[in-house]
C-alpha cells in the first residue's frame, strides 16, 4: 500500500476472511484506490468501499445457487463500480463449477450480472469494460 501510494497506482486486493483487517488497512491509505477482486464481503462493506472510490469484482461465485450474499451485493452496488472476472483457474461458474476455470467463462458471470441488474448482456459487457478502461487508465 505504501508503494502504491508513492507511485500513485491502483491495487487489487483479494480479501479472504479478513474483511475487517482489509478495511482497516485501506483506510490508513486513503489516497490509494483499487479493486476488491473475488469479492466475498457484505453489502455494507461493499457500499463503504464504493463510497471510498473502490471497485468490486465478481467471479463465477455469482452464478452459484447458494451465492445469496454475492447476489445481494451485486444488486446494491452501482454498475459503474463493478468488474467481472474469472479468477482463473478457480471459481468456475455454473455450469462448470468444480472444473478448471478459463477466461471464456467470464461470459457466465456477465449473464448472471445482467439478470441481477435487469440489463442486457451487451449492456453489462460494455459497462464493465468501460469501468476497466477508466479505472486502469487504458488508452
Amino acid at each position: 500500500m505504501q508503494l502504491a501510494e508513492k507511485l500513485s497506482v491502483p491495487v487489487i486486493i483479494h480479501d479472504r476472511d479478513a474483511h475487517g483487517d482489509c478495511l482497516a488497512i485501506i483506510k490508513k491509505y486513503n489516497k490509494v484506490k483499487g479493486v476488491f477482486h473475488c469479492y466475498s464481503g457484505s453489502v455494507e462493506m461493499a457500499e463503504e468501499l464504493v463510497s471510498m472510490g473502490w471497485y468490486i469484482s465478481f467471479t463465477g461465485v455469482l452464478t452459484f445457487k447458494n451465492a445469496k450474499k454475492a447476489v445481494e451485493v451485486a444488486k446494491a452496488i452501482d454498475i459503474n463500480k463493478i468488474f467481472i472476472e474469472t479468477d482463473c483457474p478457480y471459481m468456475s461458474p455454473e455450469p462448470f463449477r468444480g472444473t478448471r476455470n478459463e477466461p471464456g467463462n467470464v461470459r457466465y458471470v456477465c449473464e448472471k450480472l445482467a439478470q441481477i441488474k435487469n440489463m442486457t448482456f451487451d449492456e453489462i459487457e460494455k459497462m464493465t469494460q468501460e469501468n476497466a478502461i477508466r479505472f486502469f487508465n487504458i488508452k
